[in-house]
């Protein structure tokens, strides 16, 4: 226990529920060791040797964080056990081999305790944590967040003016829970009486879960969404029961607002013009003059990529078209759902224990990080 205890001074904890628990079993066995010098309290690692593990931690995210071109912020926020108001703020690392792998690259950055919610206190603690790890306001390429009003001004009023290369995106996934037609999918007894919605009940259900993974999606949303909207109005026509085409047109008419540019509905998509798929790339409005005197040599690979087929092999990609290649990284790479925020939550549940009460708020913070990021 001694050589465990002693290790634990120079290397990362990978789990902090090992190291809660060694330290209660420490505790239990204190009494029964003997002649073995010195022994320290479970308070005295708390105290002493947990800090220095998290400065540790938190230096290995600095340099993460400092091989990345852009980064995107995911936050989201929930009421814990002792009725305290809980802001996970995640960074999502924009790099190549996510890109590759269509997987994204996730770090839980802080775990901030507000007093009250509203937008000046959310957005103050993602700057705080920005400054934390020392990360260039111009680095944020997107704040992602779910589709309530605070989230909202918070961005217009405060990050906005900051985060001067970024851009709001509202997560598509609690826009799809909310969808009429889902929420009927998700009742058997209402499929047992439609049987028009009991025959696409799999495939909506499963739209719905695949913007529940953690992968890259930004380049299909538009496309996605706009299935949905042609499915539930061809549908609708052909729905004999009041209550399915009711829902069925809500429902089309709900996501037709949710991606339309400039909305100033509740639920809508600031980012609808930024998520698209590169297919569809000849058919944008560029403002050609200022984008071309901007990004050198954009102009000339802009025009030799809509003579092409796209390809989404990175490798090709950035071999034909490198100043491309940056561009369609860092914009692949921006999450299009807070699920991450959401499933992080579950972890902060298990961190918080009914055993575990007494935690410190300060140390509650670094426990959660410590548990959920695996360096």
């Amino acid at each position: 226990l001694l050589r465990v205890f002693t290790a634990l001074s120079s290397e990362r904890v990978c789990h902090i529920s090992t190291f809660l628990s060694c330290t209660n079993t420490l505790h239990r066995c204190r009494g029964n060791l003997k002649n073995v010098g010195i022994i320290p309290s479970s308070s005295h690692l708390w105290q002493f040797y947990l800090p220095r593990i998290f400065e540790n931690h938190v230096t290995e995210m600095k340099e993460k964080l400092k091989t990345c071109n852009r980064i995107s912020i995911v936050t989201d926020e929930t009421t814990d056990a002792e009725d305290r108001y809980v802001l996970n703020i995640l960074g999502v690392l924009s790099e190549l081999e996510c890109e590759r792998e269509l997987k994204l690259n996730m770090l839980l950055l802080d775990c901030a305790v507000l007093e009250p919610v509203n937008f000046k206190t959310i957005s103050q603690a993602i700057q705080e944590t920005l400054d934390k790890f020392e990360v260039p306001f111009d680095q944020i390429t997107a704040v992602v967040s779910d589709n309530v009003t605070y989230m909202k001004k918070g961005w217009e009023w405060s990050m906005k003016p900051l985060f001067l290369n970024a851009v709001h995106v509202t997560c598509v996934a609690h826009l799809l829970n909310l969808v009429d037609v889902i929420e009927l999918c998700q009742s058997p007894e209402v499929l047992e009486e439609l049987n028009i919605l009991q025959k696409y009940a799999p495939a909506i259900l499963h739209t719905l879960t695949k913007y529940e993974e953690s992968v890259i999606r930004s380049h299909i949303v538009s496309n996605d969404m706009h299935d949905l909207i042609m499915w539930a109005k061809s549908s609708a026509d052909e729905c004999e029961h009041a209550m399915g085409r009711e829902a069925l047109l809500n429902s089309a008419e709900k996501i037709e607002t949710y991606m339309q540019c400039n909305s100033n509905v509740r639920f809508c998509q600031p980012a609808a013009a930024f998520v698209f798929d590169p297919n569809q790339a000849k058919y944008l409005i560029i403002p050609e003059k200022e984008v071309f005197e901007a990004i050198p040599l954009f102009e000339r690979e802009y025009h030799a990529y809509l003579e092409t087929v796209y390809e989404i092999q990175c490798e090709t990609l950035e071999t034909r078209f490198p100043t491309l290649a940056v561009i369609a990284i860092r914009c692949l790479t921006v999450p299009v759902n807070s699920v991450d925020a959401e499933r992080s939550f579950s972890a902060y549940r298990n961190v918080l224990r009914d055993d575990r009460h007494s935690i410190k708020t300060s140390n509650l913070s670094k426990y959660n990080v410590l548990c959920q990021n695996k360096l």
